[in-house]
């Protein structure tokens, strides 16, 4: 499986053919299935699970990164200024409105 060819398939399905799940012969799913151009393979479930160690060790942070967290803060400024645009348009428009009014009698 080491030297298998990694290269890209691009599939375009036609009008009647159906997407299948790789599955093995027993009907069970695969762990990191690899299509070899005739029939799926895949790991074994003790490989797939040391390859998976690495993510689950003491040192792995689940989480935002501090990329997303930024982001995050800075979705929610954009949010609390675009309220704050919205509120003192509509105080704009009250002053606009009280100010013709005040016009208007004044004449």
């Amino acid at each position: 499986m080491e030297n298998e060819d990694k290269g890209i398939y691009v599939f375009k399905p036609q009008k009647r053919s159906k997407l299948v799940a790789p599955i093995s012969e027993d009907g069970t799913g695969l762990y990191d299935p690899v299509w070899n151009g005739t029939t799926w393979s895949s790991l074994t479930k003790e490989e797939w699970l040391a390859k998976q160690s690495a993510n689950d060790g003491p040192d792995f942070i689940s989480g935002p990164t501090e990329a997303e967290q930024l982001q995050a803060q800075q979705v929610v400024m954009i949010a609390n200024l675009t309220k704050q645009v919205q509120d003192l348009q509509g105080a704009v428009k009250t002053l606009v409105l009280q100010n013709a009014v005040a016009n208007k009698e004044e004449k």
